[in-house]
């Protein structure tokens, strides 16, 4: 596969599996009063998530203002609603697609050994997590261990990959379930 093919099948198995978020996404950004949005948990006011609403017809009124005043006028299901439109679902699935192309394909490049498509795809996947982590790893763990074999990419997302991340034990179940929906989405690929 292409680069940009690659971008586009991590773009649509970020969100066939859910690990971002839905179309309809929205809550408020940890890092501040504003809105994370989407699939990819777009946010910030004057930055990624204003993108995001300047490409969806009728989304423009929430461009710069906080998640509370959002929430506290009524009108987060209708901006959850329009997320969730068709012209909002290509928007997210068109910008995803670019993140992963400008970020995450150029960082698993540099993996020597990950050169199957669907273990490539899985690893992909877990980009949103850190793509520098993720690199990492990888690399780290390609002489001892079959990454072009997917159940052993599996296998050791779900079982190393909280300790690489530095994330303690309480995400290790979190993270082996997230293994084994990415193992699951990806071996249904017809590739």
């Amino acid at each position: 596969m292409t680069n940009e093919q690659l971008a586009k099948a991590i773009a649509l198995g970020i969100i066939g599996t859910g690990v971002e978020g839905g179309y309809d996404n929205l809550c408020s950004s940890t890092a501040g009063d504003y809105p994370c949005m989407g699939v990819s948990s777009w946010e910030g006011i004057n930055g990624r998530g204003d993108s995001l609403l300047s490409c969806i017809d009728g989304a423009e009124k929430f461009i710069g203002r906080t998640y509370s005043d959002i929430r506290d006028s009524g009108e987060k299901q209708e901006l959850k609603d329009l997320l969730n439109t068709e012209q909002g679902q290509l928007a997210q699935q068109a910008i995803l697609t670019q993140d992963c192309l400008e970020l995450y394909v150029p960082f698993l490049n540099e993996v020597e050994s990950l050169d199957d498509d669907k273990c490539y795809i899985m690893a992909g996947c877990w980009c949103p997590t850190s793509h520098y982590v993720v690199r990492n790893f990888l690399r780290n763990r390609q002489d001892s261990n079959d990454i072009r074999n997917l159940e052993i990419l599996r296998d050791i997302f779900r079982d190393q990959y909280y300790i690489a991340a530095d994330v303690g034990e309480q995400y290790a179940e979190g993270y082996a379930n997230r293994a084994e929906n990415t193992y699951n989405y990806v071996s249904s690929l017809n590739i």
